[in-house]
């Protein structure tokens, strides 16, 4: 990525932290897609729009995956979307405190580098 678009996604650019998610899930947005590891929190200088969030359980033992779930959600300018994984349902919820948002905005710092670049690549093919 040029460093002057990398240094305005990093002032403009939202984020989505999702917490507690198990390593080897799928996780994408857009048009990219991942198997995260064990310190994935999410993704970093979306930039600003309309875009699709999904997500895949797997069980690796078996290598098996749950069909693809997922949410649009509209990215404002330096937007935190905040999120927990609920092992139970193999779902992320929107049952996060506004107290705990508010503390992970703080704490944005420390969640940084866990937290992926999104592939800007790729983004002026999502928008056309």
């Amino acid at each position: 990525m040029d460093p002057a678009v990398a240094k305005k996604f990093l002032v403009e650019g939202a984020s989505v932290v999702i917490q507690g998610v198990p390593p080897g899930t799928q996780f994408g947005i857009d048009m990219n897609s991942w198997n995260v590891r064990d310190q994935f929190m999410g993704v970093k200088m979306i930039p600003p729009g309309l875009h699709f969030v999904y997500y895949s359980a797997v069980n690796v033992a078996e290598r098996s995956t749950a069909p693809r779930t997922g949410f649009f959600h509209n990215f404002g300018r330096g937007e935190m979307v905040v999120r927990l994984w609920d092992p139970k349902i193999e779902d992320i919820v929107d049952d996060v405190s506004d107290e705990d948002k508010v503390r992970m905005k703080e704490n944005m710092k420390n969640i940084d580098k866990h937290l992926g670049v999104y592939p800007y690549n790729s983004w002026k093919k999502w928008i056309s």
